[in-house]
């Protein structure tokens, strides 16, 4: 009787860090979409999972403990069903918050150098400058890795947009895992198999 009511404790416990966690990652993730944080909430959000994963092992003995962890559950893969929407849309430039900072941004290019003040060209010539330098990186890595799948025997018979697209995502969860603003690319064979992996600075 007192292990049952000790592993009901801890499972309480448990059940109360996720309301905790839960509602402070949807604040986190509210200021990501809005533009204030710069970094996806992803190690926050993974820490969730594995903290609900190891809720779905316990002996829930009580009927209002299981009650408590089917409605986290439902409301935490709501909340991620919400995000993914929009990591989707932000990804697509549908997303109606950046949507209005690109247009807002579109706007500023078109507006004639001359009307621009000195501060207003210098923030347009190092975001034109950062643009070119990632698209120059993505495709030297791309390169690069269609040179080693050739060597391996793999099909080359990939885009450089659905590659880039793929790196992206592995950089947006490494700066996210390790709040870092560098990250590297490195190709390494594993397995016979050419792999691209992102690595922190």
């Amino acid at each position: 009787m007192a292990r049952k009511e000790k592993v009901d404790r801890i499972v309480g416990n448990d059940m109360d860090e996720v309301e905790q966690k839960m509602f402070l990652l949807k604040i986190e993730y509210e200021k990501y979409f809005s533009g204030i944080e710069r970094i996806e909430p992803l190690r926050e959000r993974e820490e969730i999972r594995r903290i609900m994963r190891e809720l779905s092992l316990e002996p829930m003995t009580a009927a209002t403990q299981r009650f408590r962890y089917q409605s986290l559950k439902a409301r935490f893969q709501s909340l991620e069903l919400y995000w993914t929407r929009n990591l989707i849309q932000i990804e697509r430039g549908t997303h109606p918050k950046m949507k209005f900072r690109a247009d807002a941004n579109a706007k500023l290019a078109t507006v004639q150098p001359e009307a621009l003040s000195v501060e207003q060209q210098e923030v347009l010539r190092q975001r034109a400058e950062k643009s070119e330098r990632e698209e120059r990186a993505y495709k030297l890595v791309f390169d690069k890795y269609m040179e080693a799948r050739a060597k391996c025997g793999q099909s080359t018979e990939l885009s450089f947009e659905a590659v880039r697209e793929a790196l992206h995502k592995q950089v947006r969860l490494i700066k996210s895992t390790y709040q870092t603003e560098n990250v590297k690319f490195r190709i390494m064979i594993e397995e016979g198999k050419a792999k691209v992996k992102a690595v922190p600075q």
